[in-house]
Formats: C-alpha cells, sequence, structure tokens
C-alpha cells in the first residue's frame, strides 16, 4: 500500500488500522469465548481495555489530524475553484468582437425558485473573438454548485453602432 499524501487519505488509512485492531480484539476474544475455557471475566475485562485503549487512541488521533491540517474534517467539504460548465456553442460566428453578459438570473432546472443571480457568473473567455463560437460558464459563488441552470446571455458589440445584441438561452451544469 503506498503512503497516505492528502489529510483524507491519512484520515482513511487510520480509520481502517483502528478498525482492523478492534476486528482483531473481537476475534481473538470470540476464539477465547468459543474454547472450553471460555473467556472468563479476565478476558472480558482485557477486552473492554482493548476498545477503550483504541477509543482513546482514535479521538488522539483524529485531533492530530485536526491540528496538522485545520480546515479538514471529514463531512466538511472544502472550497475548491467551480469547474466550468461543458462548451456553450453561440449560433453565429461574426466578423467582430462580442461582450458576453447573463441577462437576469439563471434559474436552476426542475427548481425555478433557486436563482444564480449574474453577478455570481463569470464567462471564459470574458469576451468573444471575431470568428469564436464557443464559451463555458464559470459561477462565482459555491453555493450553487451540483445543478443543472436555464439562463439567457446576451452578446452584444460597443465597437460598432447599430447592431442588435443576440440573445440566447443556454442550459448548463454548473
Amino acid at each position: 500500500m503506498s503512503t497516505p499524501t492528502t489529510p483524507m487519505q491519512t484520515q482513511g488509512a487510520l480509520g481502517q488500522e483502528l478498525i482492523d485492531k478492534a476486528a482483531t480484539l473481537w476475534t481473538e476474544a470470540a476464539k477465547q469465548s468459543d474454547s472450553a475455557d471460555g473467556l472468563g471475566i479476565d478476558g472480558r475485562i482485557a477486552l473492554v481495555h482493548g476498545l477503550v485503549d483504541l477509543w482513546a487512541k482514535g479521538w488522539a488521533a483524529a485531533i492530530q489530524t485536526l491540528i496538522k491540517a485545520p480546515g479538514f474534517w471529514p463531512g466538511i467539504p472544502q472550497p475548491t475553484d467551480p469547474l466550468p460548465s461543458e462548451i456553450v456553442d453561440v449560433k453565429t460566428a461574426t466578423t467582430y468582437p462580442r461582450q458576453i453578459e447573463a441577462v437576469g438570473p439563471f434559474k436552476r432546472v426542475g427548481l425555478p425558485a433557486m436563482t444564480i443571480p449574474p453577478w455570481a457568473i463569470r464567462f471564459e473567455p470574458s469576451f468573444l473573438p471575431a470568428g469564436l463560437t464557443q464559451f463555458r460558464i464559470v459561477l462565482k459563488d459555491y453555493h450553487y454548485i451540483g445543478a443543472n441552470y436555464t439562463g439567457t446571455i446576451r452578446l452584444s458589440t460597443q465597437s460598432l453602432a447599430n447592431i442588435v445584441p443576440d440573445e440566447q438561452v443556454v442550459i448548463v451544469g454548473l
């Protein structure tokens, strides 16, 4: 087995080691209990002492892990940079660059009351160069990760007058 390299791997290895030791204690106690002599009072006391010892060592190890890796605790997800959405295709290519923006909030598919405000969304790239027809959407707020959303994007230009912005409805997994 390789040496754990992350706090989660260390925690998992420690947990498995404690489970294995507890299983060994129980197995030995069961073998002795099934023998002609039985487990007896001394065997029961030794079993309880061994289990209490494992319990105390488990808590000590958990506290050490917490001290060594502050912010890590099993069950509490740690924020990472949100992954961008799949590639979004724009209907038409143009000969001029266009700015991308969200028109209103993006609504969660199936739960339209849950919305992502436009300030919580960014685009990669932030504008579409001439001829480019693909971009990705990235969340700036972790609270919305893990669902599909639908919303309208606007593609506009400030460099050319009299060009009506294009709007397109998109559905993306974020």
